[in-house]
């Protein structure tokens, strides 16, 4: 018998398709276990929250699942924040920051293990223009690069298709002349990426002392404009020592001001979140997410 017994799930189709024998085998799995297994698919950007929010209030399931990528998590849990029911996740995108993160394999067996009786913990979240995200929130650089991103491209090369729209956006000129204001002091940089958890982009591990299970941010401003200073930024990404290049500042923040300049690309946990300016604050609610065991 399941410890959890009727398991909701909110599917992209879209980010689904590479990776569906992998949502098929988890699947399988719980109901073999005994779960009872629901699936909704969503049809547009945002219906996932909508969906989730409609199952969380019919107050049926046990726990809610977001299968798809960072964007479709992001989405449901928007629907569930201030809900009883827990979060569980099926990771289908191309990055998959979330799950590496609370470090879940892309194994269906660990995944319908962590659905079935993996404890409930509670995270923290953060807000651009008062919406959560639970990963990261880009300006700049990554926000130019996901809103680059030819989506038939992307369902077709995966992560091919950051790697292009960066080369691109890089080539072009990556740096701009961005404005802060950060708990009231005023801050320039080229870029400025605030972070949630210790992944970025992946694996890389961006912030080593950040823990999504306790509230609060992290600001990284990077300072010089130059592709070369970006390709130093980015191989010390690959690298995970971006908090000792002298030409980064970090800092913790609880309220981000970002007024421009005007029109500049925003992105949060991996997809397009509209242009300056904009306003990024520690969330004032946690959200309930299952977790591996």
């Amino acid at each position: 018998m399941a410890l959890r017994r009727f398991i909701h799930i909110i599917l992209n189709p879209t980010a689904g398709k590479r990776k569906r024998h992998l949502l098929d085998d988890v699947v399988g799995r719980l109901r073999a276990a005994g779960a009872d297994v629901t699936i909704e698919l969503t049809e547009a950007a945002g219906h996932a929250t909508q969906l989730a929010r409609a199952a969380a209030r019919a107050g049926h399931a046990d726990v809610i699942v977001a299968a798809g990528g960072d964007g479709t998590i992001n989405e449901v849990a928007r629907g569930l924040l201030g809900q009883g029911v827990p979060l569980g996740i099926v990771p289908l995108g191309t990055a998959n920051v979330l799950a590496i993160e609370i470090g879940l394999p892309l194994r269906a067996e660990d995944v319908a293990s962590m659905l079935l009786g993996g404890p409930a913990e509670l995270i923290g979240t953060g807000l651009v223009q008062n919406e959560i995200f639970l990963m990261m929130a880009g300006i700049g650089f990554d926000g130019e690069i996901v809103h680059g991103i030819d989506p038939k491209l992307k369902r077709l090369w995966g992560k091919g298709a950051f790697i292009w729209s960066g080369v691109r956006t890089w080539m072009r000129g990556p740096a701009h002349d961005i404005r802060l204001v950060v708990d009231g002091r005023e801050k320039r940089a080229a870029w400025a990426i605030v972070t949630n958890g210790r992944h970025y982009a992946g694996p890389f591990v961006l912030a080593p002392d950040a823990d999504i299970t306790h509230p609060g941010l992290t600001l990284f401003l990077f300072k010089k404009p130059s592709r070369l200073a970006f390709a130093v930024y980015l191989a010390a990404l690959g690298l995970g020592i971006v908090q000792r290049l002298a030409s980064v500042e970090v800092l913790p923040a609880r309220r981000i001001d970002v007024p421009g300049p005007e029109g500049l690309a925003v992105e949060v946990d991996g997809d397009d979140r509209g242009f300056l300016p904009q306003t990024i604050e520690r969330g004032t609610q946690f959200l309930r997410m299952v977790v591996p065991g």
